[in-house]
Order: C-alpha cells, then sequence, then structure tokens
C-alpha cells in the first residue's frame, strides 16, 4: 500500500496520472488499427467508439496484445480483437470498438461512361475524400480493366464497377505453359471459359480426361496454376 501511494505522489508530482488499464486496452487497440492501416495507404484517423470493458483478472502484471480486426478495411464501425495475459500467461481475449475515417484521393468518373469502357486515366477525375469511401474505391487506374455497367459523371468509381478486358474466349486456343524447377513443358490447349489477364481460365487439352485452371498471362497463353 505505502508503495502504491508512494507512485501515485511520485505521479502527481509530474503532473502525470497513471495509466488505467482500460486507458492501456483502448491505446493498444488504436495503435493496432494505426499499424493495419498504414498498409493500405492514405491516411487514417481512428476514436474509441465507446469506452472497452477491462476483463476481471487475477492480481498480477497485466498485458495486453492486440490480434485482428474484424474489417479487412478499417472504416466506419469495427473491432479490434485483444489478448490479455497476466504474468506472461494468455487467460483470454476481450473486444475495444473504434470507428474510423479515410483521407485521401479517389477516383471519380469525368464524365457519363457506357458500359464496357476501357478504363484510362483520362475518363477519371482524383478528388479528395474524408471519411469513409465506398467499399473498393479506386486510388489508381487499373490495368486491363472496363467498365462492367455505365457510370454516371461525378461518380466514384469501385472495383465493383470493372471486369478483366477478355484475352481468351471460350473455344479460344491457348499455349499453356507449365514449369518446374528448370523443366518448361508447353501444350496447345482449348479454352472453356473466357478470363482477363491474370484471371482464371478452364482449359482442355486434346485427349484429356479431364480440365485443367490456367493463369492467363496475355492473348491466347496461360500459365499452369
Amino acid at each position: 500500500m505505502r508503495a502504491a501511494a508512494l507512485f501515485l505522489c511520485t505521479m502527481a508530482l509530474f503532473g502525470q496520472a497513471p495509466v488505467s488499464p482500460a486507458e492501456r486496452l483502448a491505446e493498444t487497440a488504436l495503435a493496432f488499427a494505426q499499424a493495419e492501416a498504414a498498409k493500405l495507404g492514405g491516411e487514417h484517423s481512428f476514436k474509441v467508439a465507446q469506452p472497452p470493458r477491462v476483463p476481471m483478472v487475477q492480481p498480477g502484471e497485466l498485458v495486453f496484445e492486440a490480434t485482428h480486426i474484424s474489417k479487412r478495411e478499417p472504416l466506419g464501425r469495427f473491432f479490434v480483437v485483444v489478448a490479455y495475459k497476466v504474468n506472461g500467461e494468455r487467460v483470454g481475449v476481450t473486444r475495444v470498438d473504434l470507428e474510423g475515417k479515410w483521407v485521401g484521393t479517389v477516383l471519380r468518373a469525368k464524365g457519363d461512361l457506357t458500359r464496357q469502357t476501357e478504363l484510362t486515366a483520362e475518363q477519371v477525375e482524383p478528388s479528395p475524400f474524408e471519411g469513409v469511401p465506398p467499399e473498393g474505391a479506386l486510388t489508381e487506374v487499373p490495368e486491363g480493366q472496363r467498365l462492367m455497367r455505365s457510370v454516371v459523371s461525378g461518380k466514384i468509381l469501385t472495383r465493383a464497377d470493372l471486369e478483366a478486358i477478355p484475352l481468351i474466349q471460350s473455344g479460344d486456343k491457348v499455349r499453356l505453359t507449365a514449369t518446374h524447377e528448370a523443366l518448361t513443358v508447353t501444350v496447345e490447349t482449348t479454352a472453356r471459359s473466357r478470363a482477363g489477364l491474370n484471371d482464371r481460365v478452364r482449359l482442355e487439352a486434346p485427349g484429356a480426361r479431364r480440365q485443367v485452371t490456367g493463369i492467363v498471362t496475355g492473348p491466347g497463353e496461360a500459365r499452369l496454376q
């Protein structure tokens, strides 16, 4: 008790209050969310949506370690799962609810665009954005993509608006390459599905009893998955 009182008095002399377990729990979750968001680009800001509940544990050294978040993109309302340890032993997990927003640049359509338009830099306009963008909002123009539906001027473009430009149609002849260490084998096959660059395509070789799957590497070309 005397040691605890001495600690509190020392903190008071320096104008600082001891950090509570709830504050440490929140700080752990916020730091983890920032680290995950840094992988996505742009700038993110987070706040605690509601005070976290600190689990009841036996006396000892309490340590918090964040493990994962509930959403791939930490935007809007989400939570961070945090494991807690006492004296180095994991005794359970809890969650901290957060709210996140994103600050960056999204791509909007410069004008009305029709279905199957190949997307280029000339057709989009970078636009500053702050908040929660539509899921999959584009921040750069992807290669080999076209619109799968018509869009109106000013719309924020997303991955859901796009499809790969088909390089292979069903029935096309496709050179399939398989590589294993220093050995490379190429066979002529027939496509049994349509696919774009880096898409999977179903292929059938002459005399084969079953189809195989390849990854499209160019017009009429694929590699064995």
